[in-house]
């Protein structure tokens, strides 16, 4: 069982979004667009992943949360942060100052969750969209649930730490902790957890799904992906209503459809459940989705969702029509791929070298032929601009089999400034300059290769921007680079002219 799902989407009536690890796809109306989110803020492809999205602010965040699944994955290796992304060629990259385990956009605020050493529910914080003053929100002691229809095997394992993840609803936003065996609910705009409920904590082979409605909350726990119990619960753990499923009714998904119903998707139907005294399926429709063990689920308007498989390479997603009084209707759409430009592509935490070039279609090849006699010389210049985040130095290296054997020498200078490299045995050839690298700053770099002997052979260049240990993913490191850029010169070096 897992809770780190792999596809999370956010929808308005216009827009749907869906957020696959560190990119996302775009949906206005049918049309859908493939935008990558772009930066350095990625220290682990699979670990990260977009988490919140609001669009109307034109603002995600994204990143690690702090589960603290060491247990089960090992130790963690980089630092769980969380970064805010706003759209916007000159907009930076800003971590948030606080440790979360998971985080979800309700409107105006930012709720995030923390976790113990066990990753069960710990903590419930709030913020507005900067995420710079985050306050806690109150846990009453969590009310005991009445027993439901489906029951583990006593050999099941529970109780297996799980972490907690965080979704937001139509009726407030919902904290699942299936090892903890507890779910809780916060209301629209409300300054505390307003209930926890509390069950057997689950197994290894359990799913939990829940959404929060008017009376509390709708829960299914499906077993082994084969059976399922879909329970409606009220806030004081009263069981409301409930239902079994097997087979290919398992459930896998849940979302609210609108005040008053819900919409339950099955491994091959869809059903749309009404939350009321007298709990019915009103209708049951096939889902012509690929199989999956999980979707993600969006309520875009009342009467209107969106569904897709929880997997990073889903090929459909579709909008169900559920309206009351009318069948139940699928809009099915491909995964776009058409490309659209980066997101918030300046999202960098770290300082980022690239070379420069006068005219934005030209492109460097990343390789130079230079010719030139015995006891004559040659020049290359080339710029540099730092795209990142804010360094602290240069460090320079430079080696090749025409330095080793003596075929030239090497003279550079760093902005007009001589600089001396420093050989290292066995190694290239460095130099080290502690500067301020401001972001969007440039610099250049002349090489003149004075030719000594006869002969050919590659020289290597590599230029990359020293940054200060707080940068670094590991607290360990005195120092170090996180990018580098390169260039290679093929050398020839002729016999000398004569007079």
């Amino acid at each position: 069982m897992t809770t780190k799902p792999m596809l999370r989407l956010f929808a308005t009536p216009e827009e749907l979004w869906v957020a696959s690890l560190t990119q996302l796809e775009v949906y206005k109306g049918s049309q859908g667009l493939h935008r990558r989110v772009e930066g350095d803020v990625e220290f682990n492809r699979l670990s990260n992943c977009v988490l919140a999205v609001a669009p109307e602010a034109q603002r995600i965040w994204m990143g690690r949360g702090a589960q603290r699944e060491v247990e089960t994955f090992g130790p963690e290796r980089s630092p769980p942060r969380i970064f805010t992304l706003a759209e916007g060629p000159d907009t930076p990259c800003k971590p948030l100052n606080v440790e979360l385990a998971d985080l979800v956009c309700d409107g105006a605020r930012l709720i995030g969750c923390q976790v113990d050493g066990r990753a069960s529910l710990s903590r419930i914080l709030w913020s507005d969209l900067s995420g710079e003053d985050w306050r806690t929100l109150p846990l009453p002691e969590p009310v005991i649930a009445e027993p439901h229809q489906l029951a583990a095997s006593e050999e099941a394992e529970r109780g297996a730490p799980s972490g907690v993840l965080l979704s937001s609803h139509l009726h407030g936003v919902v904290a699942v902790d299936p090892g903890a065996g507890r779910i809780a609910v916060i209301r629209p705009g409300s300054p505390k957890v307003d209930f926890v409920l509390q069950w057997e904590p689950s197994t290894r082979e359990e799913q939990w799904f829940a959404v929060p409605t008017q009376q509390g909350v709708l829960v299914a726990i499906t077993q082994s992906g084969h059976a399922s119990t879909l329970a409606h619960y009220s806030d004081k753990g009263a069981l409301l209503t409930e239902f079994y499923t097997e087979g290919t009714g398992a459930v896998c998904g849940l979302a609210l459809a609108d005040a008053d119903s819900a919409l339950v998707i099955m491994k091959c139907a869809l059903g749309r459940l009404e939350l009321s005294d007298e709990s019915s399926f009103a209708e049951i429709t096939s889902v012509p989705l690929e199989d999956a063990f999980r979707f993600a689920t969006a309520t875009a308007a009342p009467g209107r969702v969106w569904i897709a498989p929880d997997h990073f390479e889903y090929g459909k997603l579709a909008q169900v029509r559920c309206e009351a009084g009318k069948p139940l209707e699928l809009l099915l759409f491909e995964k776009p791929q058409k490309k659209g430009a980066p997101l918030w592509d300046e999202g960098r935490t770290r300082p980022r070298l690239e070379w420069a070039v006068a005219n934005p279609e030209e492109k460097l090849t990343g390789k130079t032929e230079l010719g030139m006699a015995v006891s004559s010389s040659v020049t290359w210049k080339q710029r540099f601009e730092n795209v990142g985040a804010l360094g602290a130095g240069l460090l320079l290296s430079v080696g090749g089999r025409p330095m080793e054997s003596g075929l030239v020498t090497i003279s550079v200078r760093l902005n007009g400034e001589a600089i001396q490299l420093t050989p290292v045995p066995g190694l290239d050839s460095t130099f080290e300059r502690r500067m301020t690298l401001e972001p969007r700053t440039s610099g250049e770099l002349e090489f003149t290769f004075h030719g000594v002997n006869e002969g050919s052979g590659l020289v290597g260049v590599e230029l990359s921007p020293w940054t200060p240990p707080r940068y670094l993913p590991d607290p360990q490191s005195f120092g170090g680079t996180h990018s580098f850029i390169t260039h290679f010169f093929e050398l020839r070096v002729n016999p000398a002219e004569t007079p």
